[in-house]
């Protein structure tokens, strides 16, 4: 029951800080986007390790055709998911200007594109795997949250609360205090699109070299959303009902699915 509910916290603890991070203006912008982005890698390690025996088995017996077909996607899907978060992860540390600057790699526009790709990719998938676990979802919640009268457990749930405080309290300090020096923002990290000639007021044909610097919180303007701020709460509202369209139809094919199998069994049964 223990692993059970620590998987339970942490998978929401995951959910909620994934859904914020596809939006790089909450809270501070940048810093908050990038140093949430690399804790996010390490919950997923620690997701894995916590369903490794799962992993073992399944893999053993991936091939093998007594295994449910349930289990066997399952286990694709969540292949899919690890290679499409790796895949964001390395793509944001190639264009980090904050952790990771001097790693950024120059002319990154189709880097940008395949880390935003793997993001909304990222985001279906998981929609798709929370619909398909929605059941165990549900069972583990309610023997979690509630006792066998159906009293809920007020120790658990001002827990969950704590831990949900302490991520956000957590990753919004360490943010906070990351280093944003110009020299994050330099000539050659930040400049203008290719396909975006200098302004030069009045045809000014003399110097044009850029010398855009960076505002220091990170705040960019233009097609990545880095500029001005976004409200964190109608974020996680937006991308929670976004999940919501792809869990809802997931849960009830998956249900009348279980209810034709029930069926033909009770046919053969009575045959």
């Amino acid at each position: 029951m223990k692993k059970n509910y620590t998987k339970i916290v942490l998978d929401l603890m995951m959910a909620i800080t994934f859904v914020l991070l596809m939006n790089p203006r909450v809270l501070n912008g940048l810093p908050f986007h990038e140093i949430a982005g690399l804790v996010i890698g390490i919950a997923v390690l620690v997701h894995i390790g916590l369903n490794f025996q799962w992993v073992i088995h399944t893999t053993k017996k991936i091939f093998n055709p007594k295994l449910p077909k349930k289990t066997r996607f399952s286990y694709l899907l969540n292949v899919l998911l690890l290679l499409f978060m790796a895949m964001v992860i390395i793509t944001g540390i190639l264009i980090s200007k904050v952790v990771f600057p001097n790693l950024a790699v120059q002319g990154n526009h189709s880097i940008r594109g395949l880390h935003s790709f793997s993001a909304d990719a990222t985001l279906a998938l998981e929609g798709l795997h929370i619909g398909v676990h929605w059941q165990w979802i549900m069972s583990i919640c309610k023997r979690t949250f509630k006792t066998k009268e159906g009293k809920f457990r007020n120790g658990v749930i001002a827990s969950v609360v704590l831990s949900l405080a302490i991520l956000a309290g957590g990753i919004q300090w360490f943010s906070s205090t990351a280093t944003f020096n110009q020299g994050g923002f330099d000539k050659k990290q930040v400049q203008q699109s290719s396909d975006q000639p200098p302004f030069n007021k009045g045809g000014n044909t003399g110097n044009t070299t850029n010398t855009f610097q960076g505002p220091p919180n990170g705040d960019f303007h233009g097609k990545g959303g880095h500029g001005g701020k976004s409200n964190p709460w109608m974020v996680v509202l937006n991308y929670f009902a976004i999940w919501a369209v792809i869990i809802i139809p997931t849960y009830y094919i998956e249900k009348r699915i279980l209810r034709n199998r029930r069926k033909k069994g009770e046919t053969r049964t009575q045959n």
